[in-house]
């Protein structure tokens, strides 16, 4: 950015989080109000880390705490440290701790969400048509597979009912798993539930290149992972074969001979064949005409070694691990972190987000008094429903938070 680019994207946040941050929402969303009586004081306890920036330089602010949404935009909103101007950059979401969150305290982590990280990035050794921080709709595709055989771990395995699927702003996506006796869980307990969904060893010289995959036949290996051996095998064709042209590249060659050799399918004439051609249908074909009872085992670890979901299990194993909140602006895109519909993943197109720049001139063309009147919280108006492009995403947000909220009916 030029210094006019970031005089406009500086003075941009401060209109977005004036009028189109759904403040009161994620103050509703973090109280779990059906959870927690006011007098525990549950979002008071939460601890918000925030990313300022003054001259270009960035500092961060932890432990935050606040008492409700007007405190919280108070805070947002002040743009003054040290008698300096600062513009806020972005803000993160930590735990919720056995007392009021201060600096130099000793805090006691009692409670978080579960997230679970997945970024494009991990899939740079399977894709062909971007590298780094860079996406289009094609390796999208990735985590498109990924929603999909999570989505099952998660709601038929664990029996989890709240799950709000992120859009981080750029190249990944964010579940924050938020029913009640997940957010209450141990590090231990995070660990265990990370270590089911996470069997992608991501190592060529590994002794195992998919964990738990040490039977001869599918059918006997646990449900879970013929599952997602069943849903990876519907996409294995396009994205790897076609989109990606994945198998010609040397290091998943390395992973495929090493699957071959464990399999023992692999004998010398095919692992010269493998080296020396480029086309990655005509490898798989290569692969699929070899006559082997353990050939079915062998094509599952190579399918799952390049479509099963890639998670960065530090991000969810840990209790008080701060991470970039909903509706937050990514500074290198200024696209919104949407969230966007978990059972309906292959519909979500991340290039097609709103933008910081686009929601702001929508804003402009709203009429002024909208944008003067105080509601009754003393909170700027907001006026992010009235945002097309941003609207059918505060709207799912919205659903997400009542569904929370309802009483179960027994």
């Amino acid at each position: 950015m030029n210094d006019q680019d970031q005089m406009d994207f500086y003075r941009n946040l401060h209109f977005y989080y004036k009028h189109l941050f759904p403040i009161q929402m994620i103050v509703d969303w973090l109280s779990y109000a059906k959870d927690n009586q006011p007098e525990l004081r549950y979002f008071s306890r939460r601890e918000f880390s925030f990313e300022r920036s003054i001259d270009g330089e960035t500092f961060y602010q932890r432990y935050q705490q606040f008492q409700n949404a007007y405190g919280l935009q108070k805070f947002l909103l002040d743009n003054k440290q040290n008698d300096q101007t600062s513009t806020l950059i972005k803000y993160d979401i930590g735990a919720v701790f056995d007392k009021l969150p201060k600096k130099g305290e000793k805090l006691k982590a009692m409670e978080k969400e579960i997230v679970i990280d997945i970024d494009m990035d991990a899939y740079d050794e399977v894709r062909t048509c971007c590298q780094g921080a860079k996406i289009c709709e094609k390796c999208w595709k990735f985590l498109q597979v990924a929603c999909d055989i999570l989505r099952p771990a998660l709601f038929q395995d664990f029996g989890l009912e709240h799950i709000l699927a992120v859009y981080s702003g750029r190249r990944g996506i964010h579940l924050w798993v938020c029913d009640s006796h997940i957010r209450k869980s141990t590090n231990e307990v995070r660990s265990a539930i990370i270590g089911y969904l996470n069997i992608n060893t991501g190592n060529a010289d590994a002794e195992e290149i998919i964990r738990e995959v040490k039977q001869e036949k599918v059918e006997k290996l646990h449900p879970s992972i013929q599952r997602a051996y069943f849903i990876a095998q519907q996409f294995f064709k396009q994205i790897i074969l076609i989109d990606q042209n994945s198998l010609k590249i040397e290091n998943v060659k390395k992973k495929i001979l090493t699957i071959l050799k464990q399999t023992k399918i692999l004998n010398p004439k095919l692992e010269k064949s493998i080296q020396e051609i480029n086309d990655s249908s005509q490898i798989w074909d290569l692969i699929c005409s070899q006559d082997s009872e353990r050939l079915e085992i062998a094509k599952l670890q190579i399918i799952l070694m390049c479509l099963y979901p890639r998670l960065d299990a530090h991000v969810s194993t840990t209790i008080n691990h701060l991470l970039k909140g909903p509706f937050s602006i990514h500074p290198k895109t200024q696209r919104v972190c949407v969230p966007f519909n978990l059972k309906n993943s292959s519909q979500f197109n991340p290039l097609d987000t709103p933008t910081l720049p686009s929601i702001i001139k929508q804003l402009a063309q709203l009429p002024d008094e909208l944008k003067q009147r105080e509601n009754e919280n003393k909170i700027f108006p907001f006026l992010g429903k009235e945002i097309p492009s941003l609207s059918p995403y505060i709207q799912l947000f919205e659903d997400f938070i009542s569904k929370y909220n309802k009483p179960k009916i027994n």
